[in-house]
């Protein structure tokens, strides 16, 4: 029974993973592309579908993952891309699972493909990238089966790495796969071994060659190489900052579940490495290493290393498992504690706690998220007739070019290697200043900017656009901001915030009021990121946040007796927060309280001893209680540490003048 059990917990669980709401921002751009292709029969070669690189030289590698998004999506709606996602994905993992079966057996083959699961659970995307994880997943299974030697598997090869090379940049991998076999049987062969030689040289050279077929020929190769180079130390400066490209050794990675999955993963290698240094096999082990190198480049290659690493290991740890001999009553305990960790795991998105430790604005289910764009303004815009070229923050294009194509095209998307590094060169020197952004935007004649609350450069151009005359803000939600030049307003009418503005009366998700905070906070509405925070301490979500930044916000409106409140509630949960005891020893030195400001600032030394401004404050508050020689003595080990700190130095010689 629990053999039957614990399949079906897999695909529960990894069901829970996988069926989400849309929420990648590509996802746009390229059902436009894709319901372009299909209408004109072409594969576009230039850039019509952003201003920051229109009629720019365009080259499309995923025409044939966006004709197959694009015949989804006209078939179900927007649930069409996620039960593409769901059924690509849903083959891979199938794939990986029946080949750890055939070595391990049910309960094995169950557990790693858990863990392969868990490994990819953040590219549960609708993007080309999964079209390689299941070429990852067949090239592996076959060359392992060696379905490599009749005409037949041969064309197999083939057809499926020109599928490859059409849909998504990393399709050289399968030569490097098929690469491995031959490089070891080319060894062998020169030394008088007989062996699958000639058929895998004939095999090669086939799927090398078919690597040309398509619309760029050698160029397709040329872009593989630049997609390598976006990830790890040397990648330009401008993918660096994208999150899936971060370090996968990095904090960000490290706090999220994927990457434990991954260490585990790389443990079981490494076991089964160890466990049979003398039966390994060659060509897997090089396609294991490989791509676990190149896991180690940046958290999206992650998913590289898993898939291939669990049918290695099952294969290698299969020998020594076939040796041991389990009680049927143990075998019982440890399959019943993995299913019910299976079905707890699930609980996990479900919940929608997955998503929020992540950060991710979706939840379990079909649809598009209601959080991170900005659904009503594409409607505003036509309602009201607004023209012109929109400047937008990058994770708005894609959704823009939607809503909004042909008429209306966005300024720059997520396809970011069309644009090149001169371009955001540029566009990070006009970020500078409000002044020099204007001067960047004037060649291409910017009517309005669109703003996602949450994009670095709206911190900038939000308050800016704000206040300048020449502009009005008229539309704006949970999600984003909309500005416009007054010449280009048409029937919209400019929102004025002032001490009557309220909240948006919505009743939304956590998500979208962790947004719009970005927003009041960058536009200096504190009254507004009060009532907004309010809402969100209901929820007891990221509570410590919160509640220091009611208390400072309160603070800084000189609402002495409510921030004392939340600071007083952000230490009932952590003692030891360090601004907010410096924070309440502050208040209390204002109000000439000094014992009680003397309490908090010794518990903050307490808490961050190394911290040097702490123990100034610490020195300020034992002179305003006269104990001078404490106060020399703490300044005297702050100038111990740092003799060069100033403050210290200048107080050190008034008291000693004393």
């Amino acid at each position: 029974m629990l053999n039957k059990l614990l399949p079906a917990a897999l695909i529960w669980v990894t069901a829970t993973f996988l069926v989400h709401e849309l929420c990648s921002l590509d996802i746009w751009w390229h059902l436009v592309i894709g319901r372009d292709i299909l209408q004109t029969l072409q594969i576009p070669e230039i850039n019509i579908y952003s201003a920051g690189a229109l009629n720019q030289p365009y080259h499309d590698s995923h025409w044939l993952f966006q004709i197959a998004l694009a015949l989804s999506h006209s078939l179900a709606g927007l649930n069409g891309p996620i039960f593409f996602m769901v059924l690509v994905w849903g083959a891979t993992l199938f794939i990986i699972y029946r080949e750890t079966y055939n070595y391990s057996g049910t309960a094995v083959a169950v557990f790693t493909t858990f863990l392969v699961m868990g490994a990819s659970a953040e590219r549960f995307l609708p993007r080309p990238e999964i079209i390689t994880f299941l070429m990852i997943a067949l090239f592996y299974a076959l060359l392992q089966r060696a379905k490599y030697q009749t005409t037949t598997q041969m064309l197999l090869l083939v057809v499926l790495q020109i599928i490859w090379v059409n849909s998504h940049g990393l399709f050289v991998i399968g030569p490097f796969m098929l690469g491995c076999y031959w490089l070891v049987h080319a060894i062998n062969f020169s030394h008088g071994k007989n062996n699958h030689f000639h058929r895998l040289s004939i095999a090669l050279l086939l799927v090398c060659l078919s690597m040309l077929v398509s619309p760029y020929g050698t160029g397709a190769l040329e872009y593989s190489f630049l997609l390598f180079s976006e990830v790890g130390k040397d990648a330009p400066g401008y993918m660096q900052v994208v999150n899936e490209l971060s370090p996968t050794f990095g904090t960000a990675a490290m706090g999220a579940s994927a990457f434990w999955f991954y260490v585990a993963l790389m443990l079981l290698v490494l076991i089964s490495v160890a466990l049979n240094l003398k039966q390994l096999s060659i060509p897997r082990i090089l396609i294991v290493g490989a791509l676990c190198l190149a896991a180690f480049t940046g958290r999206r290659n992650i998913v590289l290393f898993a898939l291939v690493s669990a049918p290695f290991a099952a294969e290698h740890l299969s020998y020594k498992l076939s040796q041991l001999t389990v009680k049927p009553v143990t075998a019982n305990f440890l399959k019943g504690t993995m299913l019910a960790v299976l079905l707890g795991w699930s609980s996990y998105p479900l919940s929608g706690a997955y998503y929020l430790d992540m950060e991710i604005p979706a939840r379990t289910g079909l649809g598009v998220t209601p959080d991170f764009f900005p659904h009503d303004l594409p409607e505003f815009i036509r309602q009201h007739n607004i023209q012109g070229q929109v400047y937008n923050t990058n994770r708005l294009g894609g959704f823009y070019l939607y809503h909004l194509y042909p008429d209306q095209i966005p300024f720059m998307d997520g396809r970011w290697e069309i644009y090149g590094a001169p371009f955001f060169a540029a566009k990070q020197k006009a970020l500078h200043s409000f002044p020099a952004w204007q001067q960047w935007i004037a060649k291409y004649n910017i009517q309005s900017a669109l703003l996602h609350h949450t994009s670095p450069e709206s911190i900038l151009l939000a308050p800016a656009l704000y206040q300048d005359l020449n502009w009005s803000l008229v539309y704006y939600d949970f999600s984003a901001s909309y500005f416009v030049k007054n010449e280009a307003l048409g029937t919209a009418h400019p929102i004025t915030f002032s001490s009557t503005s309220a909240l948006p009366i919505e009743s939304v998700r956590p998500d979208s009021r962790f947004i719009l905070n970005a927003f009041y906070r960058n536009m200096g509405l504190k009254p507004l990121l009060l009532a907004n925070l309010e809402q969100l301490l209901s929820t007891d979500l990221h509570k410590q946040e919160i509640l220091f930044e009611l208390a400072k916000t309160h603070l800084e409106l000189n609402h002495i007796e409510k921030a004392i409140k939340y600071y007083l509630q952000l230490l009932e949960s952590d003692s030891s927060h360090t601004e907010a005891l410096s924070d309440l020893s502050f208040i209390y030195y204002q109000k000439q309280q000094f014992k009680k400001s003397l309490t908090y600032a010794e518990r903050a030394v307490g808490s961050a001893p190394n911290n040097l401004d702490v123990r100034f404050n610490h020195s300020l508050v034992l002179v305003a209680l006269n104990r001078k020689q404490d106060a020399i003595n703490e300044l005297n080990s702050i100038l111990t540490v740092k003799p060069d700190y100033a403050k210290a130095t200048y107080l050190q010689q008034q008291l000693r003048q004393k």
